[in-house]
């Protein structure tokens, strides 16, 4: 990144940059007002998909943190947050077919006779854009809202209630006030992946999906104006570093409502049942109808369903560029998880055992590339490198993978050391073990739980990354490069047999990852899906 902010010096002369000091990048940043333009409508338009979002997932988030009993929280916070850890890229998928004049939503609702012509709001344009990021967010949003409101104190809107509070009353000068901190996270959190996402206004929008990623994206592609595009990029994350900084700021005064309460209120909600059902519908039945799509004998995507089959499956393994891609896919999560597991163990040992102003530095700088949109990453890895003269390949996209992976197991295995019994080592040192052994025959096995955890993750959101993916890549392909290419060139049955594959590997890993993650868990400590939720 330092040397992406060097770029934005430097100016770029027949697709070369070349080695001498300039502001023409800044004076042009200045003179043309479209990129302010565009900065500002990306940011409003970031804003209003992630507010929605957050509103949306509002009351599913209270009643799992409120209305459900802790023993039962653990399903429900999985099956919200599974989708938000599998391809991001086949959910847009998702949303291309059911978006648009011939989508599946327009195509139903004129079949059932309810409307006559198809409507735009679900169509392939600003609002089909909104639906999508909305739907992408939610799983997000919900994370940062459920472990706010765990963490309440319900003595306080008990207080309230003996005090005369009316519901709507404790909702607003209560509840609200309290969660504040996890509302405003999945807010600016849920900006800064809109932020960075050059590809979903693409797919879904066409002409019209054209944001302020798309004009950095374009810097580095055709263009082949790096100095401009580094200067937009900064500009770029200076924005981000300010929305994360304003979100400190704002929730920092929240008042202090101490570890997760465990509390829940059992008076009966069917409101907010019925509508924290109909929200997991939302998320799923999406999901749904691709499976259907793959097993449809209909030679085009779509419907009616012609009858069922496993042709498209068979296919699959048929095609010789796509079995390549997915062999690259596992090499590089396999290099990517390794790497992670082992610097992240490290590391997660270090923040564990420390203490102070030190610890919170040494995790913030950890934390910064979960914080940071994909899209930054994976320019700031491809200026390095040309700045080092090195070319791109498998390796890159290995490094930025690493890059990505390693924040997710030190913070997952970190939360697992944290609850170990560090007098188990002195007594084993005590008894003539050196402290390495003590520390790989005590604390290594206890805390396996969270480092399996960590890489069957990290390697699902590995082999699914593409954003970064798509940046770093040289020649090779990986399978979410693969399926994106099909995307835009034309989408057979048989890629949608693929992303079925992809989605039930995802589903089968993390599934694995959060259950080995809870093992071991103390009977009224946290959840493991709450701390998973946390430190991710």
């Amino acid at each position: 990144m330092a040397v992406l902010a060097v770029y934005t010096f430097r100016p770029t002369v027949d697709q070369q940059i070349l080695p001498e000091w300039t502001l023409s990048n800044y004076a042009r940043l200045l003179e043309a007002s479209v990129y302010g333009r565009m900065l500002i409508y990306s940011l409003f338009f970031a804003g209003l998909a992630a507010a929605i979002s957050v509103i949306m997932t509002f009351p599913f988030a209270y009643f799992v943190a409120t209305k459900v009993a802790p023993r039962r929280r653990f399903i429900w916070v999985a099956l919200a947050a599974m989708q938000f850890f599998t391809s991001y890229l086949i959910r847009v998928f998702v949303w291309m077919n059911l978006l648009g004049d011939g989508g599946l939503l327009n195509e139903f609702l004129i079949g059932t006779g309810l409307i006559s012509e198809p409507l735009w709001l679900f169509g392939a344009n600003k609002a089909g854009i909104v639906i999508t990021f909305v739907y992408l967010l939610a799983p997000l949003t919900f994370l940062t809202t459920y472990i706010a409101l765990e963490r309440c104190n319900p003595v306080l809107l008990e207080a309230a209630a003996d005090m005369g509070a009316k519901s709507w009353q404790r909702l607003f000068r209560v509840t609200l006030p309290m969660a504040r901190s996890g509302l405003l996270g999945g807010f600016v959190l849920g900006m800064i992946m809109i932020l960075g996402d050059y590809i979903t206004p693409q797919l879904i929008g066409g002409t019209e999906g054209y944001l302020y990623s798309n004009i950095i994206q374009l810097q580095f592609g055709s263009s082949v104006q790096w100095g401009m595009g580094a200067t937009l990029a900064l500009v770029l994350m200076v924005v981000v570093f300010a929305l994360l900084l304003a979100l400190r700021w704002i929730s920092g005064g929240a008042p202090e409502v101490g570890t997760f309460t465990r509390s829940f209120n059992p008076s009966p909600a069917p409101a907010l049942r019925t509508y924290a059902i109909l929200f997991l519908v939302m998320l799923y039945l999406p999901i749904a109808l691709l499976f259907i799509l793959a097993f449809n004998d209909r030679p085009m995507i779509g419907f009616p369903f012609t009858g069922f089959t496993l042709q498209w499956f068979s296919a699959v393994f048929y095609d010789p560029l796509l079995i390549e891609s997915m062999k690259n896919s596992l090499t590089v999560s396999a290099i990517a998880v390794g790497t992670s597991v082992v610097l992240g163990t490290l590391a997660a040992v270090y923040l564990a055992r420390s203490k102070g102003p030190m610890r919170q530095t040494s995790l913030a700088i950890i934390s910064i590339p979960v914080l940071l949109p994909p899209m930054l990453l994976g320019l700031a890895i491809i200026i390095g490198l040309n700045a080092l003269g090195l070319s791109r390949g498998l390796w890159t996209i290995a490094l930025g993978h690493t890059v990505l992976s390693l924040p997710i197991v030190t913070l997952l295995v970190m939360i697992r050391l944290e609850g170990l019994d560090r007098n188990l080592e002195d007594a084993a040192m005590d008894l003539g073990a050196t402290p390495a052994m003590a520390f790989l025959r005590i604390s290594v096995p206890q805390a396996l739980p969270g480092i399996f955890a960590a890489a069957l993750i990290t390697l699902a959101l590995s082999f699914d990354e593409f954003i970064l993916t798509a940046l770093v890549t040289g020649s090779e392909s990986t399978l979410p490069l693969y399926i994106y290419g099909a995307l835009r060139f034309g989408v057979t049955p048989s890629v949608v047999a693929v992303s079925v594959m992809l989605l039930t590997a995802s589903f089968t890993l993390l599934l694995a990852g959060v259950l080995v993650a809870n093992l071991g868990q103390r009977k009224g400590s946290p959840s493991a899906a709450a701390g998973l939720a946390l430190s991710t």
